[in-house]
């Protein structure tokens, strides 16, 4: 029997308009295809991509979520953290401090960061990825990629998201060249956060794109000589739009003159706003607010049955407001200030679109990001 290795590459934010502004990896990665983004942020979009689901099945879409009796964050209405100077507790590395300590506390597993959600807020919500969605049952009820691994008794190796890029590169590199694995999961995310900051300069991001196809060539030219059969494939889960303007929707609903909590909850996303309502006058008023925009419209029903975020009990939200592509929202509760570039905008946008290209030919084209975990599913289950 050959010796068979699939690899699956996982690169954060290699949207397809940078593939082909760039060619990215044209000649040696000739089956290529645009994937349509699910709905959100990477949040959703990688259990999406592990599971195959969307994220009204496997529960996933942005982290926060309204949910006061069971929030996990009610030590904040003691800590009066709000009241102390905010140019020390609302720094990123004071924040990044307080995630780690609550995350250890709490035994969360999974990514956490509280980002700039205000302290006093804390206690309404809850947080959705408590767990490694990585791991062994991280998706439970729903079967993961680990999952179908586990019961498949093929040899693996998935990267710890966790780890630096270099580290996972460096790993995965080995274990082929140790002939030791039949299939693998490379997971690499600083591409994302390098586009975050550098979208709007296609020069700069030509140079980095070369960092990658020079680590996808010697992965090629590793599998190949080690293995009879070897599939690589590149995968990502959204591109990177830039900024064209902002709104400031926070002070839009705070003018209104209601109470949070009492008359109303809402997370202010980067691109979107999600709200609850307590009761009948607080909808009537920020749903006027939201009606009036300019440069963002209300989800219909239909579009989130389609994007599946229809969540029966509107765990995420009863109304959604997304943003035109490049407006972000700020201030917000990821971030103070916007960023110059952003995703989480339509998945119809051009630049949300993300990618898949291989150096063999997919048994079925992905149109979607959740159209991966299918194709790596029928990896798995080929002999």
């Amino acid at each position: 029997m050959k010796k068979k290795l699939t690899i699956f590459m996982f690169i954060d934010a290699l949207g397809w308009e940078i593939i082909n502004k760039h060619k990215f990896c044209k000649k040696s990665l000739p089956f290529r295809y645009p994937a349509k983004m699910q709905l959100g942020y990477s949040s959703t979009a990688i259990p999406t991509i592990l599971s195959g689901k969307k994220p009204v099945e496997h529960k996933h879409f942005s982290f926060y979520y309204y949910d006061p009796i069971k929030s996990p964050f009610k030590i904040f209405k003691y800590l009066m953290l709000q009241y102390l100077p905010g140019r020390i507790f609302n720094r990123w590395r004071v924040r990044h401090l307080l995630s780690k300590i609550i995350k250890k506390i709490y035994g969360f597993t999974g990514y956490f960061e509280l980002y700039s959600m205000p302290y006093d807020r804390l206690p309404f919500f809850n947080y959705c990825e408590k767990t490694d969605i990585f791991a062994k049952n991280g998706l439970s009820p729903v079967k993961n990629l680990c999952d179908v691994l586990e019961e498949s008794n093929k040899k693996y190796l998935i990267s710890d998201w966790r780890k630096p890029q270099e580290f996972n590169i460096e790993q995965m590199t080995n274990a082929i060249k140790e002939k030791n694995i039949e299939f693998g999961f490379l997971y690499t995310a600083n591409f994302d956060g390098f586009l975050h900051d550098n979208i709007k300069n296609p020069e700069i991001i030509g140079k980095e794109a070369k960092k990658y196809e020079k680590v996808i060539e010697e992965l090629l030219e590793a599998g190949n000589e080690n293995y009879e059969d070897f599939t690589l494939t590149i995968i990502s889960d959204h591109g990177m739009t830039p900024l064209s303007g902002t709104l400031d929707l926070k002070a839009q609903i705070n003018a209104l003159g209601l109470k949070f909590g009492k008359d109303y909850a809402a997370v202010f996303d980067s691109t979107m706003g999600r709200f609850w309502f307590l009761n009948p006058t607080a909808r009537e008023k920020i749903m006027e607010v939201l009606n009036s925009q300019t440069d963002a419209e209300v989800l219909t029903q239909a579009q989130k049955e389609e994007y599946g975020v229809n969540f029966e009990d509107n765990m995420f939200g009863e109304e959604i407001l997304l943003t035109s592509p490049g407006v972000q929202i700020a201030p917000c509760d990821m971030g103070i200030d916007p960023l110059p570039g952003m995703h989480g905008f339509s998945p119809e946008d051009k630049d949300s679109y993300a990618s898949y290209l291989s150096n063999k030919e997919a048994t079925t084209p992905p149109e979607w990001v959740g159209d991966f975990f299918n194709l790596m599913l029928t990896a798995i289950q080929t002999p």
